[in-house]
């Protein structure tokens, strides 16, 4: 089967049939696109790889959440850009920030827009119920309420540090769940 005349759609629907090979035809279909979308936030070859490569696979092991499978395209290249981003701020002692475009703030970040259907909400939902009660409580007040990190610090009497430093532990301890 000739898989570079077949829609976006029809790719999406055959790869989770379990047509390894059409998944093949999307990752040679968008790896420029992909990198390019990496790189405007790195400007940073390796990690631009890095994260086209991870976004890539979370595109495929996410793909039964795509709800518009002819938008895989912009989906995955949404995801490499998360992906940059999250590789700039690991290596954000070895990058300086003022050289990374097109980044997106911790507060402007929303991780529920990743999951799109009822039971991945309820996961999330779940995982968020078991962290510990201070994590759990900034966690809810900034992306469920939608507060800001220091309108967080304000009504729990915090350091905007510290409320940053519970947001990063509750994201690392929801990723392990």
């Amino acid at each position: 089967m000739l898989y570079r005349e077949q829609t976006d759609e029809t790719l999406v629907m055959l790869t989770l049939a379990g047509d390894q090979d059409a998944y093949e035809g999307l990752v040679l279909r968008y790896q420029k696109a992909v990198l390019a979308s990496a790189l405007s936030v790195t400007h940073r070859e390796f990690m631009a790889e890095d994260a086209a490569q991870d976004a890539f696979v979370t595109a495929w092991m996410k793909l039964n959440t795509l709800q518009e499978p002819q938008k895989f395209g912009s989906w995955v290249c949404r995801i490499a850009k998360y992906r940059a981003v999250n590789l700039a701020k690991r290596y954000r002692d070895y990058i300086p920030f003022d050289e990374v475009e097109n980044f997106v703030d911790d507060t402007a970040e929303d991780i529920t827009g990743y999951y799109n259907d009822q039971a991945e909400r309820e996961l999330l939902l779940h995982c968020v119920e078991k962290l510990s009660e201070k994590i759990g409580t900034v966690i809810r007040l900034h992306y469920f309420e939608g507060l800001s990190v220091s309108d967080i610090a304000k009504r729990m009497s915090l350091a905007e540090g510290t409320v940053k430093s519970r947001l990063s532990a509750g994201r690392d301890q929801i990723r392990k769940e």
